[in-house]
């Protein structure tokens, strides 16, 4: 594989975990006149830029060994970083302690070893933390960065061939805030396998969770006007919807043991997403949505 090549699928990697592809031409537009440069021949100066395709803001990256391109400016949760593991295992240890002291014959343990299973196709299993509530075999897996979505969807299978209740949960760094994101691609799976909401976990919650959807955000377009083989072109003048930047939406605080239920959760292929959500078995919060069933303001 030719440096080009690699840079290529580097790219379509990037692409794939913003979910965006708008950007692949090396073409991105500026946000005041709505002109587009390309990334061979555009300046800093030229900017600040925009994609295209989802609205959010870009960056031109000047190389001197690869080819010039543009890439969505990272606008992310602060989740825990890649090699730092303190804060993936503060949440194990102080979830399971506390399951623990609430129910006591639940057999709470973290990194338990769950034999694979030939008959069922199941292989061996090693929940972060896992037990029962009441009657129901719960397994909480604590989300880490360098998990892909492949991983998420195995695991989600496996579990629910074992009739496992699932819960998946991001542990952060600090609190999410309420300024816009851009989520990342496994936050976006994990959006769709609880039916639009995501469950965070940030020191000093205890057994709460805070549910979050991933609701509209918008940017303004820039009134821009210029002429066309002489004829005036006017653009701009109103509020679009973002494509990947979205504005958290807060649901009411969850209590891991009092707000949730074990839930069948059918196949589902979430809108512009390329992964689709088996059959599972999940730990479901039992809130009804708290953000508008509409929210683009369609009829």
């Amino acid at each position: 594989m030719n440096a080009d090549d690699k840079q290529k699928n580097k790219l379509e990697l990037q692409a794939e975990e913003v979910g965006c592809w708008g950007l692949i031409g090396g073409i991105a537009l500026n946000v005041k006149t709505h002109k587009e440069f390309s990334a061979s021949s555009a300046k800093k100066r030229d900017g600040p830029f925009y994609c295209k395709a989802c609205l959010s803001d870009a960056v031109i990256r000047k190389c001197t060994e690869k080819r010039d391109h543009f890439a969505h400016k990272a606008k992310l949760s602060p989740i825990v970083p890649k090699g730092k593991g303190k804060l993936h295992g503060n949440c194990q240890d102080t979830l399971c302690e506390l399951l623990a002291e609430r129910f006591p014959g639940g057999k709470w343990e973290t990194e338990r070893t769950i034999p694979k299973n030939d008959a069922l196709s199941v292989p061996e299993l090693r929940p972060d933390i896992s037990g029962r509530i009441n009657n129901t075999r719960v397994a909480i897996e604590v989300q880490v960065s360098s998990l892909t979505v492949n991983k998420i969807v195995a695991r989600t299978e496996a579990y629910a061939k074992r009739d496992i209740s699932l819960l998946w949960i991001v542990p952060l760094t600090e609190e999410l805030g309420n300024k816009p994101i851009r989520p990342r691609q496994y936050e976006r799976y994990l959006h769709s396998i609880y039916y639009g909401r995501v469950y965070y976990w940030w020191d000093g919650l205890g057994l709460t969770l805070m549910p979050v959807h991933f609701g509209v955000a918008k940017r303004y377009i820039e009134i821009a006007e210029w002429y066309e083989n002489n004829e005036l072109v006017q653009v701009g003048g109103y509020e679009k919807p973002y494509k990947t930047i979205k504005t958290p939406l807060y649901g009411p605080e969850l209590s891991i043991t009092d707000d949730f239920v074990p839930q069948s959760r059918p196949e589902f292929i979430p809108d512009n997403e390329r992964k689709a959500v088996p059959l599972c078995s999940i730990w479901m919060d039992k809130h009804s949505a708290w953000w508008m069933k509409d929210e683009y303001g369609n009829e």
